[in-house]
């Protein structure tokens, strides 16, 4: 498979949401059927009906085969492309706007998912800084080395967590005394 750029409305709405990105990643191991890739994410075939039409609307996915089992037809569908990135023709919703599309609908889907009281730390921390334009790319780079760190955590007590990051201008009052910090440390 290749790498795809969205760049219309259409390819980029379709594309970001947090179940449509997981189908689109259960379809990376090859064409599979609805069930099948309900069965991979933990989740009724119902639940992806809406989604496969949205994925398909897009043109991200596309049926590759049908077959008739005597009881009932199998559909295949395939991701038209491994990789996504999105780059916003001219006149489609800003950048912006895509990037925090796709990390509310990230929080959503863990929100939906969370146990009551999970046993691991947890930390949300909203801050706000002042950045030259010169320097975002810098504080990008910064971040993903950081990222890119931490992934490779083998000790055998590492924790999976998800890290929703956004760097954004937006023009707000007070700007240094806006900073909150949500930290629960597990229980000794």
């Amino acid at each position: 498979m290749t790498h795809l750029t969205l760049t219309t409305d259409t390819q980029i709405s379709g594309y970001l949401h947090r179940t449509r990105m997981d189908i689109l990643a259960a379809l990376r191991a090859g064409p599979a059927t609805v069930s099948q890739i309900a069965a991979k994410l933990g989740t009724h075939p119902a639940n992806l009906t809406r989604h496969m039409r949205v994925l398909a609307k897009a043109g991200l996915i596309k049926l590759v085969e049908k077959r008739d089992t005597g009881r009932n037809l199998e559909k295949y569908y395939a991701a038209i492309a491994s990789s996504f990135d999105i780059a916003p023709e001219v006149g489609a919703k800003s950048l912006l706007h895509s990037a925090l599309t796709m990390l509310r609908s990230d929080i959503s889907a863990v929100l939906a998912r969370l146990p009551e009281e999970p046993d691991s730390p947890a930390i949300a921390k909203l801050a706000y800084a002042k950045i030259s334009p010169q320097r975002v790319e810098e504080f990008s780079s910064e971040i993903t080395r950081l990222i890119d760190e931490f992934q490779s955590d083998e000790e055998e007590n590492a924790i999976p967590y998800h890290l929703n990051l956004s760097l954004y201008p937006g023009d707000l009052p007070d700007i240094r005394t806006r900073t909150v910090t949500l930290r629960r440390e597990p229980e000794p």
